[in-house]
C-alpha cells in the first residue's frame, strides 16, 4: 500500500495515489496493544477533535476506519490509548488527565513517535518525499516555494497544522544549506483548502489560524509516523514527552508531561510491552540537549531506525548507523523556546533553529551541541537564518523518514563457516573486522538505478578508518580473500578508491562519474554485482592486512 506516487523525478511527484486497504480497523483493550495502523499521529492539546474523537494529546491516532487518510475523511480514531498504567503506552501522568477538554493543558502531550523501522538515511541524495513532516500554525513557509499545495501556499489561510508535508528531494544531508521546497501529501481534512488544493486527509478540523490561543478553530498535528519499511508493523512505540518550559512566542507553558511522568523533557521513551510503563531509552545528554540546564530543552520530532540491539547506540556521526551497525539512527528537531535554539551546532557550525533535523553531536565537532542533518531551509521552511527577521523560525512538529524502492540486493554474507577465521559479521555484512569484531562491514546502495537518469549511491559502513576501493563485476563468486571474502568476479571495473571517515564512505561523491558511467553499463540495462575492499591494518585474522564488505546485486534499466 503506498500513499503517494513515488518516481524519482519530484516534479512529478505532487500527489497521493491511494492503494487497496492494506490493513483492517484494529482494537485497542485493557489488556491488549496491537499492531498500529500504517498512519498514526498525534495531535497537541489545544486541538478541538480531541472532543470528537474523544481522545486526549497522550493518544495515538489514526485514520477511520482503517488508517489511510481518505478524501472529506471521519474523524480519527485512537488506535494506542496513552493510558492511564496497564493500558496502551501506559503514560504515568495520563489517569490524572482523563476527560479534560481541549485547551485545558494537562501533562500527557505526546510530542513525537515512531516505532523505529523508519527509513534509514544514507549518504548521497535522497529523492523527493524521504523526510515527511509537519508543522504548526506560525510556520510562513520559505519564500519562491515550488510545487504548491506547500507550507507557502497552506498557511495563509490555517491549512498547514494539521497537514503532513513532503520535501522535494535532496542532493545530500550533513552538507549545509540548499533550500528547496516541500508538497503537500496529507491533509487535516481532505476537503478543498483555500487554495483549491486537494488531497486526502486524517479526519481532523482546519483551519487553525495563528492567533489568540483562546482561539479553538483547528487541529495541529504533533507526531506523525507512517510505517512502510521493510520490517514495518513492529510493536515497541518510541516517544517524547513535552517539557515544562513556557512557549516564547504564546506565553503559555508546554504541558510538562514528561517531569510528570518521571523523565526530564526531551528524551526518548519506548513502550516495550501493552500498557507498559514506558522506560528510558535515549536520555538528552547523549542527544546533545538539556546542557544549558535540567529542562531546557524539549524534542518535538522524531524519526528511528534501529539496529535491534537492546538499548541506545548513539552514532557518533552521520550514516554510522541502523541494522548491520552498532549505531541506531536516531533525528529530531527541537521545539521554540529550547535552550539549544541559536547555539552553533556540532556538524556545520551554523546556529541551530526550530526546523533543523537534528543528530546527536558529532564526535570531535564543532560543539557538544545536536548537529544540523537537514536544515530547514533544504525542507521549505522558513528561518532567522536567512528570511525571517523576527525572533522565531519555522517549526517542525512531526517527522518520519520513509522507505524508497530498493536499489540493490544483497548476498554473500560473513558467517562463521565462510569466513576465514569463523570471523562471523551480522546477518547482512561482510566477516568481522579489527573495529567492528562480530559486526563485520556493511555495503548497500541508494537512488534510481537507471542509465539515463543513474543517481545510484553506494554506501559503505562499519569499516576501520583509511582507504576502501569499490569496485564492480560481471559475475557472483564465492571464496576466501583476505580476513573476508570476495562476492564478485568477472570482468571487473575499479570504480573508485575512497577514504572512510567515521567508519563510513560513499561512492560516487563530488567530481565522480556515476558509477553507470564509469561502470560502463550498456544504454539498454544489464545485471551487475559490487563490493567495497578496504584496508584493515591492524593484525585481526590472517596475515593478511584487508577485508570485504557483503556483495550486492543491482539491475539496471535504460
Amino acid at each position: 500500500m503506498r500513499l503517494s506516487l513515488r518516481t524519482n523525478t519530484p516534479s512529478v511527484r505532487t500527489g497521493l495515489v491511494l492503494g487497496p486497504v492494506a490493513l483492517a480497523c484494529l482494537a485497542i483493550s485493557a489488556q491488549a496493544q496491537v499492531v498500529p495502523q500504517r498512519v498514526t499521529f498525534s495531535i497537541d492539546w489545544m486541538s478541538p477533535s480531541r472532543a470528537i474523537i474523544p481522545a486526549s494529546h497522550g493518544d495515538v491516532l489514526s485514520p477511520a476506519p482503517f488508517g489511510v487518510p481518505t478524501f472529506g475523511a471521519p474523524p480519527a480514531m485512537v488506535v494506542i490509548p496513552g493510558g492511564p498504567v496497564g493500558v496502551g503506552l501506559g503514560i504515568p501522568s495520563y489517569a490524572g488527565c482523563i476527560g479534560t477538554p481541549p485547551g485545558t493543558p494537562c501533562p500527557i502531550e505526546l510530542d513525537a513517535l515512531s516505532y523505529g523501522t523508519d527509513a534509514i538515511i544514507r549518504q548521497g541524495p535522497t529523492p523527493a518525499h524521504t523526510y515527511e513532516f509537519s508543522v504548526d500554525e506560525f510556520a510562513v513557509g520559505f519564500p519562491g516555494s515550488p510545487l504548491a499545495p506547500n507550507v507557502l501556499s497552506e498557511a495563509p489561510c490555517g491549512d498547514s497544522a494539521a497537514d503532513v508535508f513532503g520535501d522535494l528531494g535532496q542532493p545530500g544531508a550533513a552538507i549545509g544549506v540548499v533550500p528547496n521546497g516541500n508538497t503537500g501529501l496529507i491533509d487535516g481534512n481532505g476537503a478543498p483548502s483555500c487554495t483549491g488544493a486537494v488531497y486526502p486527509g486524517f479526519g481532523l478540523l482546519e483551519p487553525n489560524m495563528p492567533g489568540p490561543v483562546t482561539v479553538l478553530d483547528g487541529d495541529d498535528v504533533d507526531a506523525y509516523d507512517y510505517q512502510d519499511g521493510p520490517t514495518a508493523l513492529a510493536a515497541a512505540v518510541y516517544f517524547s514527552l513535552d517539557s515544562a518550559f513556557p512557549d516564547p512566542l504564546t506565553g503559555l507553558p508546554n504541558t510538562g508531561a514528561g517531569p510528570a511522568s518521571g523523565f526530564p523533557g526531551a528524551s526518548v521513551l519506548v513502550t516495550l510491552v501493552p500498557g507498559g510503563p514506558p522506560v528510558m531509552y535515549a536520555p538528552p545528554p547523549p542527544l546533545g540537549l538539556n546542557l544549558l540546564g535540567a529542562g531546557t530543552d524539549d524534542l518535538d520530532a522524531l524519526a528511528l531506525a534501529e539496529n535491534q540491539i537492546a538499548g541506545y547506540q548513539v552514532s557518533p556521526g552521520p550514516f554510522a548507523w541502523g541494522p548491520g551497525t552498532p549505531f541506531d539512527m536516531l533525528l529530531f528537531s527541537v521545539r521554540r523556546g529550547s535552550a539549544v535554539i541559536g547555539m552553533p551546532d556540532s556538524l556545520l557550525g551554523m546556529p541551530i533553529v526550530e526546523g533543523d533535523i537534528l543528530i546527536p553531536p558529532v564526535a570531535g565537532g564543532f560543539s557538544p551541541f545536536p548537529g544540523i542533518f537537514v536544515p530547514a531551509e533544504n525542507l521549505g521552511l522558513s528561518t532567522t537564518r536567512m528570511v525571517i527577521a523576527g525572533p522565531f523560525s519555522d517549526e517542525l512538529d512531526a517527522l518520519d523518514t520513509r522507505w524508497q524502492e530498493q536499489t540493490s540486493t544483497s548476498y554473500c554474507f560473513g558467517t562463521a563457516a565462510a569466513c576465514p577465521c569463523g570471523n562471523a559479521g551480522l546477518p547482512g555484512n561482510g566477516c568481522g573486522n579489527s573495529n567492528f569484531v562480530g559486526i563485520g562491514a556493511n555495503l548497500t546502495a541508494t537512488g534510481n538505478a537507471q542509465v539515463s537518469a543513474d543517481t545510484v549511491a553506494l554506501t559503505g559502513t562499519t569499516m576501520p578508518n583509511g582507504p576502501v576501493l569499490y569496485f564492480q563485476g560481471t559475475t557472483q563468486v564465492l571464496g576466501v580473500f583476505g580476513d573476508g571474502l570476495r562476492c564478485v568476479g568477472g570482468a571487473v571495473i575499479r570504480l573508485g578508491v575512497k577514504f572512510n571517515v567515521a567508519n563510513t564512505s560513499t561512492y560516487p561523491t563530488g567530481a565522480d562519474l556515476p558509477v553507470s558511467v564509469k561502470g560502463m553499463i550498456p544504454a539498454v540495462g544489464g545485471t551487475r554485482h559490487y563490493q567495497a575492499w578496504y584496508r584493515d591494518a591492524m593484525a585481526f585474522c590472517t596475515a593478511s592486512t584487508f577485508n570485504l564488505t557483503n556483495g550486492i546485486t543491482i539491475t539496471w534499466t535504460p
